[in-house]
This record gives C-alpha cells, sequence and structure tokens, in this order.
C-alpha cells in the first residue's frame, strides 16, 4: 500500500480511527458527554480529508482517483459519485448521534461503545460508495452489517435482542446469496473486477452467450437479491419492521437512512459499471423500478 492509497483511503481511515479513540478515551473518562462532544467534533476530520480529496479531484483532468494497493486490478475509486455519498453519510451520522444525547443515559456504561459502532458501520458505507471490485464491495458490506447487527441488540431487552438476532441471521442469509452471485459472476467472467467483468460480457459471441448468458444472468439475480436485503426492497421487506421496532430509536434512524444510501450507492456502481452491457439483454433501470414500485405498496 502507497502513501497515495492511505491519502484516497483517508476519510475511512480517519472515521475507524476515530471509533478506536472513542473507545480508548471511554476507558479513563468519567464524564460521558465528552465521548459525545469528542464523537461530533471528530468527524471533522473525515469531513475535512473528504473536502480535500473533492477539491483535488476538481484540479485534476481525470473523473476519477484510482488505488489498486499492490495488485493489477483496481479496487477503490474516489471521485465525485462516491464523495457526494461520504458527504452525505458523515452528515447523516453527526445527525445520529447528536440525536443519541440523550438516548444514550439508557446505556451508561457503553457510551464509546456506542457510538464507536456507529462510526465503523459508517466507515464500511463509505467504503462501499468506492469499491469497485467484488471482493471488496463484500467485505465493505460486512463491515457494515456486523456493527449494525449490535447496535440492533444494544439495548439488551427482550425486543432488543430479537432485532439483533433476526437482523443478523437474515444479513448472513442474504450475504450468503449475495456471496453465490458473485462467485458465478467471477466463474463466468474470470475476474472480480466491475470494469473487467463489463468488458468480458460485452465480448461475449453469440455462440458462448445461450448457455453463459443464462448462468449469468442467474448470478446477476443472485446479486440483485442479497442487495434487495440490503434496502429493503420486496420480497426481502420482512426483516425491517422487527428490527425498527426493536432497536434503539437513534439505530433505527441511522438504519433507515444511511444503509440504504449506502446500498443504493453501491448498486448503482455494480449495475452502471458491470452490468451496463447489451449482451445480458436487461434494462436494469425497468427491473428496479419495479421494485421500487412493489417496495412503496406492497412493502409498505
Amino acid at each position: 500500500m502507497t502513501s497515495h492509497d492511505i491519502y484516497l483511503l483517508s476519510p475511512e481511515i480517519s472515521m475507524a480511527g476515530l471509533a478506536m479513540l472513542l473507545i480508548l478515551v471511554d476507558l479513563v473518562v468519567s464524564r460521558k458527554g465528552v465521548i459525545t462532544a469528542l464523537a461530533a467534533i471528530g468527524l471533522a476530520v473525515p469531513l475535512a480529508f473528504s473536502l480535500i480529496l473533492w477539491f483535488d479531484l476538481s484540479d485534476q483532468a481525470a473523473t476519477q482517483l484510482e488505488a489498486d494497493f499492490g495488485t493489477e486490478i483496481v479496487t477503490f475509486v474516489v471521485d465525485k459519485f462516491s464523495l457526494f455519498f461520504k458527504f452525505l453519510l458523515i452528515g447523516v451520522t453527526t445527525l445520529v448521534i447528536l440525536a443519541s444525547t440523550e438516548y444514550v443515559s439508557k446505556f451508561k456504561r457503553f457510551h464509546g461503545e456506542f457510538f464507536a459502532l456507529v462510526l465503523l458501520a459508517t466507515s464500511g458505507m463509505m467504503l462501499m460508495a468506492s469499491t469497485v471490485e467484488l471482493i471488496s464491495i463484500y467485505v465493505s458490506l460486512e463491515l457494515t452489517a456486523l456493527p449494525i447487527a449490535a447496535l440492533a441488540a444494544f439495548l439488551r431487552d427482550s425486543r432488543s435482542s430479537e432485532a439483533g438476532l433476526k437482523f443478523l441471521i437474515l444479513s448472513a442469509i442474504s450475504s450468503a446469496v449475495l456471496l453465490y452471485g458473485m462467485v458465478i459472476i467471477y466463474g463466468f467472467t474470470g475476474t472480480t473486477a466491475l470494469t473487467d467483468i463489463a468488458t468480458q460480457i460485452g465480448g461475449l459471441v453469440d455462440g458462448d452467450s445461450a448457455f453463459g448468458g443464462n448462468a449469468l444472468l442467474f448470478g446477476v439475480i443472485l446479486v440483485t437479491a442479497g442487495f434487495g436485503f440490503k434496502i429493503s426492497s420486496v420480497p426481502f421487506q420482512m426483516w425491517a419492521p422487527d428490527v425498527y421496532e426493536g432497536s434503539p430509536t437513534p439505530v433505527t434512524a441511522f438504519l433507515s437512512v444511511a444503509s440504504k444510501a449506502a446500498g443504493f450507492a453501491v448498486i448503482l456502481r455494480v449495475f452502471y459499471i458491470a452490468f451496463s452491457s447489451d449482451a445480458l439483454s436487461v434494462d436494469w433501470s425497468a427491473v428496479f423500478a419495479v421494485l421500487s414500485v412493489l417496495s412503496m405498496t406492497f412493502g409498505n
């Protein structure tokens, strides 16, 4: 990993570093209000790094900055699309932390852990907006899901424990479905990079697309199902009512806004880069339009 790679990852690294700092400060500070103030003020650091990247990108002719972390595959990009979602996620996280000021009194001993889990989940969401490689996407999804499962069960009463357990189990199932779809796509295209996947799909010849195209389409459907859980799309919305009802109120707000925004960011990234080829013969905007209508009617 080069200094340039670290520079591009600076918002995510600073977000995770702030989470670790909160846990350490929580061990030595008796006034827990300091933890909340440090969490809110500390978000200025990833915000500053994101602004620096935004202005750096504006000053260059390139539309994106790339990082490969010592491999031959570009796994992480910084562009205005990803930076927009990072600004949004930082703003939502700030509001959630400020809204939690009084609510965290219900678990006085765990102020630092609560805010640290929120920040770690946010760092995973920020990664989701910038990753352009299937393995990195999956890792960032898990970095987001595991802290959220702990946050959902944070009150440790019967309803909160049920919410955390349901989210954990159903998230694991959806991750397995998503991973299976990614494996099929990798097996068919021979690569995990989104741009290379698009190239391989676009290079299909008619003689190879009959079986392969159907197999690839099945993999894409599984990926769609996995992402559908993350955004509570029909028919994968069944977890949302119980998890929202049993989770701490700030966590419910965090789930309903931040995680959905990150889910849409990664969906747009994957489908508009990797699966935009005519070889699939599918209009994904129409598919997601139908899912949106069903989610707003039957889902609600």
